[in-house]
């Protein structure tokens, strides 16, 4: 019983009884009892959460300081995102990926952009300050911009691509696995094993927008099929100002769409960085293995409201009162490490 508790009722854990084929509901079972159980993280592993972290949490709050009251859509609750998605990154570049295409909306772009993806910081804060070329007649917003970037990792380089977000919610899914399938053409990848998809959602798009439900049921045919895409949903459990599930959706998840493809759905607490490199690995290795969508349910909040400009508490006290209390994921993370002999103090605020 205690073993089953810290598995299925803790920091994360997954559903897949609602998948009929046998062989994955026991893969899944057996990997999933084995993480969870017995969560391992190297040293190096855990030190370079807690950079991605502080340095997540580092641009935010200088974006906040220095232009105070410029939108943003700022990852502040979900900080973690960083975390699992350098996990993906690495942990699939190893298993011989060559190519990620990354598709996501508003939220946490920023960050992604500069922490993950190397974008120059002074790129953005003339972007900030409405700096641009002459020569450029046209343009966007800041938060929906592309970025291109080959990284290197022990396993070699791996290019990745942020596609340039068309504003409309949830469209850049189908777009962005449109330019996988045709790169695996290009590539003559006919075992779908060199490019993939990350598609990032926000909780109240992935339950609401049909154009979800259509991508995913795209997902399986001959004419659309990548080998599948690992899909994030950063829930800040509030659609704009709709905090109450019951009035955001009929189900009990909004990742439950999923389960019309015999999907298995990860939920994972966003203040828990070790929990979300973990599902971050299983879900990479759930992919390559049988080639089809898996579903992470990035379980977190919203700290400053839908973008920097709106107060929040206006149309939530309560749920912002709770907010406001509670210590941000560099403060929990932090804490976690001391406490374990992990790190001191003074070499955090280094």
């Amino acid at each position: 019983i205690a073993a089953m508790q810290k598995i299925y009722c803790g920091t994360a854990t997954a559903e897949y009884m609602h998948i009929t084929d046998s062989a994955e509901r026991s893969w899944l079972q057996e990997n999933i009892e084995t993480t969870f159980n017995n969560l391992v993280l190297t040293s190096e592993e855990k030190q370079r959460a807690l950079e991605l972290i502080i340095a997540a949490d580092g641009l935010e709050k200088y974006l906040g300081a220095k232009y105070p009251g410029a939108k943003r859509f700022g990852l502040e609750g979900c900080d973690s995102l960083i975390v699992g998605l350098d996990k993906i990154l690495f942990a699939s570049s190893k298993q011989g990926v060559k190519e990620i295409v990354i598709a996501m909306a508003h939220r946490g772009r920023l960050n992604v952009l500069v922490n993950l993806l190397g974008k120059v910081p002074h790129e953005l804060f003339e972007q900030f300050e409405d700096k641009h070329s002459e020569q450029v007649s046209s343009g966007d917003v800041k938060y929906h911009q592309g970025f291109a970037n080959d990284l290197q990792t022990p396993s070699g380089n791996l290019h990745v691509s942020l596609a340039f977000n068309p504003s409309h919610l949830e469209i850049v899914t189908p777009v962005a696995i449109g330019s996988v399938r045709a790169r695996q053409e290009r590539r003559n990848d006919v075992g779908r094993e060199q490019v993939f998809c990350i598609a990032i959602h926000g909780d109240a798009a992935f339950a609401g927008q049909g154009v979800v439900m259509e991508t995913l049921n795209m997902a399986g045919t001959r004419g659309f099929n990548t080998g599948g895409t690992i899909h994030i949903i950063i829930n800040n459990q509030i659609g704009f100002t709709t905090s109450n599930p019951k009035d955001a959706r009929s189900t009990m998840y909004c990742s439950d769409v999923g389960k019309m493809l015999s999907l298995p759905i990860f939920h994972v607490n966003a203040d828990d960085p070790e929990a979300v490199l973990a599902v971050a690995n299983l879900a990479v290795a759930y992919k390559l293995q049988f080639k089809k969508d898996v579903i992470i349910d990035l379980v977190g909040y919203r700290r400053m409201g839908h973008n920097e400009a709106d107060e929040p508490a206006a149309t939530q006290p309560l749920m912002y009162k709770q907010i406001r209390l509670h210590p941000t994921v560099k403060e929990i993370y932090t804490k976690k490490l001391i406490t374990e002999n992990f790190i001191t103090q003074q070499a955090v605020d280094t």
